[in-house]
């Protein structure tokens, strides 16, 4: 009597319980995988943020040191505070402060002042007796 050949393994139909376990392993693994994504990103994000930052300092740098051909554009806004990091190829002009032009006009004022009763004094004195 000749024997009937056996079917393969995979060519059996599939249990209900072994296609859901095919897919749960399936599905296993792609969180795995993405699991392992997320921690190389995880590992990855301090050196991606220094680099970005960096770029940032270099792109306010280069644009700090950039030069206008028009006289006083806002092409580059420097903090007052910090004169020196600014534009260096250019001369450094610091704003002056309130405090500083208020007083300037006070003393112009004063000056002005001064020279008015000057100007009244030399005309009673010496140009009116005459």
């Amino acid at each position: 009597m000749a024997r009937k050949p056996r079917p393969k393994q995979s060519d059996l139909p599939l249990s209900p319980i072994e296609t859901q376990q095919r897919a749960l392993l399936a599905e296993q693994e792609k969180i795995i995988a993405e699991i392992e994504r997320k921690k190389r990103q995880i590992e990855e994000a301090p050196k991606i943020a220094e680099q970005n930052a960096k770029r940032r300092r270099e792109e306010i740098v280069r644009r700090a040191s950039r030069t206008d051909a028009r006289f006083g554009s806002p092409g580059a806004l420097l903090d007052p505070r910090h004169v020196y990091e600014g534009n260096v190829g250019a001369v450094v002009r610091s704003r002056k402060l309130r405090k500083h032009r208020r007083q300037g006009m006070w003393t112009f004022f004063v000056l002005c002042a001064i020279l008015v009763g000057v100007l009244f004094w030399v005309y009673y004195t010496v140009l009116k007796p005459l």
